[in-house]
């Protein structure tokens, strides 16, 4: 029982991000990985990065700089209950 609590304590849960770049809002699946970046799992994406102050996500194609990021406004997140439904 507290190794299930410690688990869900210290491995990010996936969340439903909501989205939106010119005037095109898209939603989808964003786990968090154990550094700064993540993955989006509906994007083919090298990584993605959450701007936590701006609020922005960042959607990159090359992994060692960030020259080939794309970069949307948040509009809403959610928990991993939404996430998986909207994999369902």
């Amino acid at each position: 029982m507290i190794a299930l609590l410690v688990i869900a304590v210290l491995v990010p849960m996936p969340e439903l991000v909501t989205y939106e770049r010119a005037n095109v809002v898209s939603k989808g699946v964003y786990w968090r990985g154990l550094g700064e970046t993540g993955k989006l799992l509906d994007a083919r994406a090298s990584f993605v990065k959450i701007d936590e102050d701006t609020g922005y996500l960042f959607v990159c194609h090359d992994m060692p700089s960030m020259n080939a990021c794309q970069q949307y406004r948040i509009i809403e997140r959610q928990g991993p209950i939404a996430a998986l439904s909207h994999m369902l």
